[in-house]
């Protein structure tokens, strides 16, 4: 279940958000192990540059440059969590908790996914098989459930890369029209479909993880 970590620690960034305990498939192992998601940390940042960024350069990947500094500097406005798996972060979350209206449901607010990742030994396109499956999945039912611990109901929404639109369409989020984003030096934006999650469809959301989580 979803929790407030009142013990402060030097090494968290954000040592007063949640966290959760979750599981996720483990491919080697063919089995269900235990993880869990928690504010990010020191640890996890230097995880990030020294073991995931080499890797994800080395195949030219979209994200092999992405900052999470950015966010860390506006605590206020975004939070950042990792699914943590045998002691090294798995995946990787930045959400938006205020400032960000609804779409679907004018006069409503959610909860924006600014950045979701997963870890480099965890894509198919990168190594063929995953070592863990489902990371982003969690990760966006966590979302879901730090939604509805803000009082939002479960409403969250995210702008999907063309690469990633076949994971999203796998999830009953509504297509909301398309945003234009410049990156970097790039004169051409790029075309991003948005999506939200209404809160009618996250009881069913989470009933499926919950099975996953408790049952194996």
């Amino acid at each position: 279940m979803i929790k407030n970590i009142y013990i402060f620690s030097k090494t968290l960034i954000f040592p007063m958000l949640t966290e959760e305990s979750v599981k996720i498939f483990h491919n080697f192992r063919d089995k269900y192990v235990e993880a869990r998601v928690i504010p990010i940390s020191s640890i996890h940042l230097q995880e990030i540059e020294t073991i995931w960024k080499p890797q994800l350069q080395k195949e030219k990947w979209w994200d092999k440059n992405f900052n999470i500094n950015k966010y860390l500097n506006l605590p206020e406005t975004y939070e950042v969590y990792v699914l943590e798996c045998d002691s090294v972060a798995q995946g990787i979350i930045v959400l938006q908790i205020n400032k960000c209206p609804c779409r679907l449901e004018l006069g409503k607010n959610l909860v924006y996914l600014n950045l979701l990742n997963v870890a480099p030994w965890n894509r198919v396109s990168l190594q063929g098989t995953r070592n863990y499956k489902g990371v982003g999945t969690v990760l966006l039912t966590f979302a879901i459930l730090r939604s509805i611990n803000l009082g939002f109901q479960g409403r969250i929404a995210l702008n999907s890369l063309k690469s990633s639109e076949s994971f999203y369409q796998k999830l009953p989020f509504v297509h909301v029209g398309s945003d234009l984003f410049f990156c970097g030096n790039n004169v051409n934006p790029l075309i991003l479909k948005y999506l939200e999650m209404p809160e009618s469809e996250v009881e069913l959301i989470l009933l499926n993880s919950y099975l996953t989580w408790y049952l194996n």
